[in-house]
């Protein structure tokens, strides 16, 4: 146990080819069917994807949280003058969030929580889309491409729901999420990370599942309703998860076709304007979208869009025990 409670685990995917960032965890492990379900405990190892932590940090409390921020200097308005967000990835949100009374406490914790698992997803959905464009065009320029490559192009194409690769389809697919839409989302979803689904599930976009038992029935689910909101074994699956939605489920195919038209006029990938595309991710249709946007517009997340995670870890991950 080391500074601020928080207590170390090494994780392996068994390749040296993993590189993973830091995360703290201070709460259980939920995650349905076909994750790695395996709880984190003091000193376990447990195997994890390429885009799983590696070292895992264990906090148990909002002020312990917050006192790891200060410790690292995250600041948001040091963040917004630099444009850099330290790259310090946290599994779960503390277990007595909601019982923070300052609402404006709570929501910079649920921020800074939550905004470097959104740019780093950013950051792996951006290194794919800059290989599926060297590969198409070293496919323009004659070149032969290899098995591995070409297994790998037939892959995500399935993985993005296409039924044969389609570089323009796969690329208006495999694009980014604007922070700023993430954030709004995911505070309108959970309460700025206090909801019971945030809590025991790492669910912070209030994605449902019907696929047999896993996940978390709602306390007012309607009769007859068998949905339930999945759960994640870490907050950076839910992310993960919910960006591959909105890039691949053919009710968001409008907000695609609007981000790929800001590509295409070199536009910014402005949240506040691709909300107006997400009528269909809930039942209230544009009221939905418009509370989006004022969540936006009051907290000013827009201003988070042009972020980057920093270069190197907040934190040194830590001497395993010889």
């Amino acid at each position: 146990l080391g500074l601020f409670g928080l207590v170390a685990h090494n994780y392996s995917a068994g390749t040296e080819r993993t590189a993973i960032p830091v995360v703290i965890r201070p709460g259980p492990s939920h995650a349905p069917a076909g994750e790695d379900s395996s709880p984190v405990r003091d000193g376990a190892v447990v195997k994890a994807s390429m885009s799983k932590p590696a070292v895992v940090y264990r906090v148990g409390s909002t002020s312990k949280l917050t006192e790891l921020f200060e410790r690292i200097g995250y600041k948001l308005d040091r963040v917004l003058a630099r444009g850099e967000v330290p790259r310090l990835f946290v599994a779960s949100l503390p277990d007595d969030l909601h019982n923070v009374q300052r609402a404006d406490r709570r929501k910079l914790v649920f921020i800074k929580t939550a905004l470097p698992l959104i740019l780093y997803v950013n950051e792996r959905i951006l290194a794919d889309r800059e290989r599926v464009k060297t590969l198409r065009d070293r496919l323009d320029r004659g070149e032969q491409l290899s098995a591995f490559d070409e297994a790998w192009l037939s892959e995500m194409a399935e993985r993005f729901g296409l039924a044969k690769l389609d570089f323009d389809a796969l690329l208006r697919r495999i694009d980014i999420v604007p922070p700023s839409l993430a954030l709004a989302q995911s505070a309108e979803e959970t309460g700025w990370g206090t909801s019971r689904f945030a809590r025991e599930g790492n669910a912070l976009f209030g994605q449902r599942t019907w696929s047999g038992k896993t996940g978390i029935v709602p306390a007012r689910r309607g009769a007859g309703e068998t949905f339930r909101v999945r759960a994640f074994g870490y907050l950076i699956d839910g992310v993960r998860s919910y960006a591959h939605n909105l890039n691949s489920h053919p009710a968001y195919a409008e907000f695609r076709k609007m981000r790929a038209e800001m590509r295409r006029n070199d536009e910014p990938i402005a949240g506040e304007k691709l909300a107006g595309a997400l009528e269909r991710y809930s039942e209230r249709g544009a009221a939905y979208t418009e509370t989006i946007r004022n969540i936006m517009r009051a907290n000013g997340l827009p201003l988070f869009d042009t972020m980057r995670l920093g270069n190197r870890p907040a934190l040194d991950p830590p001497v395993p025990d010889a």
